[in-house]
């Protein structure tokens, strides 16, 4: 920063965010920064000459009073474009504020400023990497900047101006060798942001100052220094008594009875029992997770080391982020923890560094600085520390990890290859922290080291995930592409390709025609397959269905045989060919490693292979599940194999698939997985239905003699919730449209009377897009912020959105009825549309019920209704989550009262929580009562 240079920090606030001149300026603000120091201020209401809309008044809390006698923009354009005459212009969302600001000068007659600019969005996204939010609130809120007034543009200004100083001070503490990748793709970035890295870079250059000792240069990266554990003497038995425990916990955590509970019979399970299972249904707020993770260290001191897997990798690193902190200031001794997920979670930092003499569009160019700077912070190389919404930028095909298999052990980077020094955690470690689709494939493995033990959380969604996990794909066009792509490599006239390996020795000519012939074996024995199972198969489909279009085919196992036995010389082209690239493939990888080692090989011959080598391994993953065709396989798996074909539907050039699944769990989760383990805990909010039923046991491969431990909450339902069934619902079932008005009016209704945070529980995406549309036109659209799934951006996005809300309303189905934890507050109202029955006519559901009836058992009470009671218990734990929380349950389904099955689903409601039968004119007086009093 140049002592002379003044800096303006801009707000406006306006009428509306569209450029097309129909929009006005509310409030002018700028603050000046000079020489690293706030030195004026400069504030005008505007009077916009038109109504303020009403959700810009509620946003802003500007109303047509506070600027009826203020200046017109007419009248005051000159003072402000005097004031920013000779400055840089900062703003957050620059984008926005210099345009309007232009488009306004312009109307009144003024040139368009012609000075340069930085975004203070784009610098905390680089600076900050990490944080899940860039909005003004969010960051005054980080760095604990006091912000009198969010969203007027006075407040506004000032937070940005203390940001962009704090942000400065950032950028100045860079590494040089981070500062000088950053400043080498600064003109990707907006107006002159990149001016504050290449200011910063020139005074680095002219100190000497040394990393500090927890960074490191590895090629062209700083990374973290990676850093032993010395393990200490480690003593102490377990806390067996109330003291013990309160002083364990000491100011951190209160002793709960039901905790102590917990965390006796997980203790005496993992190193006391001679039992081998154990189920504990822990509900939401006592503190499960400390029930199991304390007396699961404990054991790992005594040799008993343990896996603990949870539902996904957001619950995964909700452990590693919020709870592991926690217990290593409770724990009286150190631990070690492994995390251990799926390969592309990771960077390959190779392929990063490839990335960066790429060309790459702005926002991937942007992403890389981000990287860069995250880097010097990651210990894991986790790419969901980016907290990014979706991984749908390209540049995320070039740099995720694509397993053990795809690493260069002749690369600088080798040593420093996070997903190899998370298997090699993983062999001392006292926890090892993984989620369920992970431990599924990896069980024998995990189980491997040591006596462990495993502690499967979120249980009862185990099953699920294990039918979903055993789904095997084989896409015959992604085959044909990857196989494509390749071969045009090997022979391209125009640009590098294996006749220039040739001239540089690195392969023979015979070799390359070895490489290309079995490549080309697939490339043409692989379509020819897809033709043979498409008019087989689907043909007859459509034939029988009178369509056009069909979507999934279910393929019975016997006539997949029969098909497999005629095409036999087909399936065993493609596998020896398969067999044979993979052996070539890794001959390729070892002779890479050689001759770059040997510097044998130019950077234009090296990015060549690296890329052929990328896509060599693509083409084996595709083919990964070949084997799914051989008859011996096909015969074990006959009883419970789900065979299904599949095709976008309407959907030009769609892929064929070929899925295989199971549609039951028995007799492969006991022997697959728990087996590998000396013990097995399961641990859920919803594990048992109060009439003690056996269905989650059969789900998980339980027999029904395994032990069930059911703990009691520690919630004042009487006080903290209420239960609202609504009796005069129209019928779902016979009369949809009326059900979708009644459900528009309704909630229409209940969102315009009260501003409680929000959620709405559908079964159907295609119901949340009626309801949206139908919200979308009345009032109470402008009055809350409506996200819906499907519809307002990705799940996580809408996660993000709804926590960050005040009075949202959310529209979810699927996933939102399960383990999504929000923070306190962030649920006040939860609304049941339709009750959770599962779609009967799935391919894996009607296998599900075929296999009941031919056992003699009534399929809708021993799946349909046991599935739908665990899931609204599932759902009802979104409510109260804190013995803070209060909250109403509304269920528009009247079903759970008129019909016979409703009284089973009535009881997964907590005992002790008023649950209340009502008609729909009833709901707002419930709702005021309840608030109110």
């Amino acid at each position: 920063m140049r002592s002379t240079t003044t800096y303006a920090v801009v707000d406006i606030e306006t009428t509306g965010t569209s450029m097309d001149g129909s929009n006005r300026m509310l409030q002018f603000s700028c603050v000046f920064i000079k020489n690293k120091e706030i030195v004026n201020t400069f504030n005008t209401m505007i009077n916009p000459g038109m109504p303020i809309p009403t959700e810009v008044q509620k946003l802003t809390g500007i109303s047509d009073k506070n600027v009826r006698k203020a200046p017109f923009f007419e009248d005051m354009a000159g003072t402000i474009y005097s004031l920013l005459q000779g400055t840089v212009f900062i703003a957050h969302n620059i984008n926005f504020d210099y345009r309007f600001l232009n488009e306004e000068f312009l109307r009144c007659g003024y040139p368009e400023l012609n000075i340069h600019g930085i975004d203070t969005v784009q610098l905390s996204q680089i600076v900050l990497p990490t944080l899940p939010s860039y909005r003004l609130t969010y960051l005054g809120e980080y760095f604990d900047i006091r912000h009198e007034h969010p969203h007027h543009a006075d407040s506004d200004a000032f937070v940005t101006a203390k940001l962009f100083l704090m942000l400065l001070k950032a950028i100045d503490n860079l590494p040089v060798q981070v500062l000088k990748i950053i400043n080498r793709f600064r003109e990707s970035l907006l107006f002159q942001t990149g001016s504050c890295f290449d200011a910063a870079l020139k005074k680095k250059q002219a100190q000497t100052k040394q990393l500090p000792s927890y960074l490191e240069v590895v090629g062209d990266l700083v990374l973290r220094t990676e850093t032993l554990t010395i393990e200490s003497i480690r003593e102490g038995g377990y806390p067996q008594t109330r003291e013990k425990k309160e002083k364990l916990f000491g100011k951190f955590l209160e002793w709960r009875p039901t905790q102590s509970e917990m965390m006796d019979e997980v203790y005496r399970l993992l190193v006391q029992r001679k039992e081998k299972l154990l189920m504990i249904e822990a509900p939401t707020g006592l503190g499960k997770t400390l029930g199991y993770l304390i007396p699961a260290l404990y054991a790992a001191v005594k040799g008993h080391p343990s896996v603990v897997s949870t539902a996904t990798t957001t619950l995964q690193m909700q452990l590693l982020e919020q709870t592991i902190p926690l217990l290593r200031q409770i724990m009286p001794f150190n631990f070690t923890v492994a995390v251990l997920k799926g390969s592309h979670n990771y960077i390959d930092l190779q392929k990063f560094i490839l990335s960066l003499s790429k060309p790459q569009n702005k926002p991937s160019r942007l992403l890389q600085l981000r990287i860069v700077v995250w880097l010097t912070m990651t210990k894991t190389g986790d790419l969901s520390e980016l907290h990014l919404t979706k991984m749908q930028d390209p540049l995320f095909d070039d740099i995720t990890h694509k397993g053990p298999l795809s690493i260069d052990s002749g690369s600088v980077y080798y040593t420093h290859d996070f997903v190899l020094r998370q298997q090699l955690k993983q062999a001392t470690a006292d926890l090892i922290i993984t989620n369920h689709s992970y431990l599924l494939n990896h069980a024998e493995g995990l189980g491997r080291f040591k006596k462990k033990s495993l502690i499967i959380d979120e249980a009862q969604h185990f099953g699920s995930i294990a039918l979903k996990s055993n789904r095997a794909v084989i896409d015959f066009d992604l085959i044909k592409i990857i196989s494509d792509t390749l071969l045009v490599k090997i022979g391209s006239q125009r640009s590098f390709s294996f006749k220039e390996l040739e001239q540089q020795y690195f392969l023979t000519p015979a070799e390359s025609k070895k490489i290309a012939a079995q490549i080309r074996v697939i490339d043409k024995r692989v379509p020819v397959l897809r033709e043979l199972l498409r008019s087989r198969f689907l043909q007859k489909e459509k034939k029988e269905n009178g369509e056009d279009t069909f979507n999934e085919v279910a393929v019975k196992t016997s006539k997949f045989q029969g098909f497999v036995k005629e095409n036999l010389a087909d399936y065993q082209k493609v596998a020896k060919a398969k067999a044979k690239f993979q052996v070539q493939l890794l001959q390729l990888k070892t002779k890479f490693i050689e001759f770059k080692n040997q510097e044998r090989l130019d950077r234009n011959a090296q990015t060549f292979v690296l890329d052929f080598l990328d896509g060599g391994f693509e083409l084996l993953k595709a083919l990964e599940n070949w084997h799914r065709f051989e008859l011996d396989e096909l015969d074990q798996i006959a009883e419970e194999a789900v065979i299904s074909l599949q095709i976008p539907v309407k959907q030009v050039n769609g892929h064929l698939r070929l899925s295989f699944g199971i549609f039951k769990t028995n007799n492969y989760l006991s022997p697959f997985v728990y087996s590998k383990f000396e013990h097995t805990l399961f641990v859920g909010a919803a594990l048992v239905l109060p009439e003690g039923s056996d269905y989650m046991k059969n789900q998980l491969d339980l027999a029904p003699e395994t032990p069930v431990l059911r703990l009691e909450g520690g919630f004042d339902y009487q006080k903290q919730a209420l239960g609202l069934l609504v009796a005069d619902a129209p019928d779902i079932v016979t009369d949809t449209e009326r059900y979708v008005a009644y459900l528009g009016k309704v909630i229409e209704n209940i969102l315009s009377n009260n501003n409680k945070q929000t959620m709405i529980l559908f079964n159907s995406l295609e119901m949340i897009s009626k309801v949206y549309e139908y919200l979308r036109q009345s009032e109470v659209f402008d009055k809350r912020v409506i996200i819906a799934q499907g519809i307002t951006g990705s799940n996580e996005k809408i996660i993000k959105m709804f926590e960050l809300g005040d009075s949202a309303v959310l529209l979810g189905s699927g996933t939102f009825w399960e383990g999504i934890d929000l923070p306190k507050d962030r649920l006040e109202l939860l609304v049941i549309t339709r009750l959770p029955f599962q779609p009967p006519d799935t391919l894996v559901n009607r296998a599900k019920y075929r296999l009941a009836q031919s056992q003699g058992q009534n399929s809708f009470n021993t799946i349909a209704l046991p599935e739908a009671m665990f899931r609204l218990k599932q759902g009802l734990g979104r409510l109260i989550r804190t013995k803070e929380d209060r909250g109403v349950v509304i269920v528009l389904d009247s079903r759970v009262v008129s019909r016979n099955y409703g009284a089973k689903l009535r009881e997964v409601f907590p005992h002790e929580m008023p649950v209340r039968i009502i008609e729909s004119t009833e709901i707002q007086n419930y709702l005021f009562d309840f608030w109110e009093n």
